[in-house]
C-alpha cells in the first residue's frame, strides 16, 4: 500500500470517528440548550436537534478529512 492510499484510509477513519463523537455531543449539546419538552411538561422525540447535529457534523467532517489528508501527504 503506497503512502497516498495510507493517508486517504487514515483521515477517512479518524474523520468518521470525528462525525460519530462529534454528532452525539452536538446532540447533546443541542438538547440541553432547547429540551424537547413541550409547555405542559411533555417529552418529545426532537428531531431537529438529530437534524440539526447530524447536517453540521456531516459538512465538518467533511471539512476535517480534507484537511486532515492535506497534513498526512504533506508529512510523507
Amino acid at each position: 500500500m503506497n503512502n497516498k492510499m495510507k493517508a486517504t484510509f487514515a483521515s477517512l477513519f479518524m474523520s468518521t470517528l470525528f462525525f460519530i463523537f462529534g454528532y452525539v455531543i452536538l446532540y447533546l449539546l443541542f438538547d440541553f440548550f432547547n429540551p424537547p419538552i413541550t409547555d405542559e411538561g411533555h417529552r418529545y422525540m426532537p428531531i431537529g436537534n438529530v437534524l440539526y447535529s447530524g447536517i453540521i457534523t456531516f459538512f465538518t467532517s467533511i471539512l476535517f478529512f480534507i484537511l486532515i489528508r492535506k497534513y498526512l501527504k504533506r508529512k510523507s
